[in-house]
């Protein structure tokens, strides 16, 4: 069903409630858009951790607590692993709002493109933590492979 005509194009349905959505203040994301985002805030997130690290900002103070900080890391890293598995996606909405808010972006919280942010989240999640077990064993190997590892 086409509403409007225009010389240059026609505007369906779909793409008439997808302007009036983005009018509204809600906008919808493409693939590459969400990558891009969630690539931004995984290499921000490492920066951090690693400037934490330089400076000697981390938890732990001997071996003992060195070991069950890799630990508590793998364990949440599970976690994180079972909830992407089943689509349980609260662990990162917290995360999701305060990127969204930072970049001035408005998702409607029951649309595809914020599903599918909170669900990249997860994996960048799942990638941090991988990433930061392997550097607490002072192994960078992971550190030049594309973005999700998972």
């Amino acid at each position: 069903m086409v509403l409007i005509r225009s010389s240059y194009q026609l505007l369906t349905l779909s793409d008439f409630n997808s302007v009036v959505a983005m009018k509204k203040g809600m906008a919808e994301l493409s693939d590459t858009q969400i990558k891009a985002l969630l690539r931004s805030y995984f290499t921000k997130i490492l920066e951090e951790d690693e400037r934490d690290r330089a400076l000697a900002r981390k938890k732990w103070t001997d071996e003992a607590r060195l070991a069950d900080h890799v630990d508590e890391m793998a364990h949440l890293q599970h976690y994180c692993r079972m909830e992407l598995a089943i689509g349980n996606y609260s662990r990162a909405t917290g995360a999701v709002e305060r990127l969204l808010a930072e970049k001035g972006i408005e998702l409607d919280r029951d649309g595809l493109s914020y599903k599918k942010v909170c669900r990249g989240m997860l994996q960048v999640m799942i990638n941090h933590l991988e990433i930061d077990m392997r550097r607490t064993r002072l192994d960078y190997s992971l550190d030049d492979l594309p973005f999700p590892l998972i």
